[in-house]
């Protein structure tokens, strides 16, 4: 039987926890290609502890970025799809 610190070990996989180092080295499935159309919304997904957003490109590419835009931390599922990239719409900032 493992104690609640090996437990916690083992199991807590958010960012920099011993669990979530380990699972960052492995791909994980987070989404089937037919929800994530080519003109479609960016999708928001909690994986492994993280806040992030899939989206589609204009080129058909798929993206994963964070939730949170990094200029003001403002909610980029909201953004507009260009240049390979989201465009926040609160700040105009773009991420690719």
């Amino acid at each position: 039987m493992l104690s609640k610190e090996e437990n916690d070990l083992v199991t807590q996989t958010g960012p920099g926890t011993p669990g979530g180092n380990f699972m960052r080295h492995y791909w994980h499935p987070v989404a089937l290609s037919a929800e994530l159309p080519a003109d479609g919304a960016p999708l928001p997904r909690r994986i492994l502890g993280e806040d992030l957003l899939l989206f589609r490109d204009e080129a058909g590419r798929p993206g994963l970025l964070g939730l949170l835009c990094a200029h003001r931390c403002a909610d980029l599922s909201y953004g507009r799809i260009e240049n390979g990239g989201l465009r926040c719409l609160y700040h105009g900032c773009s991420t690719t």
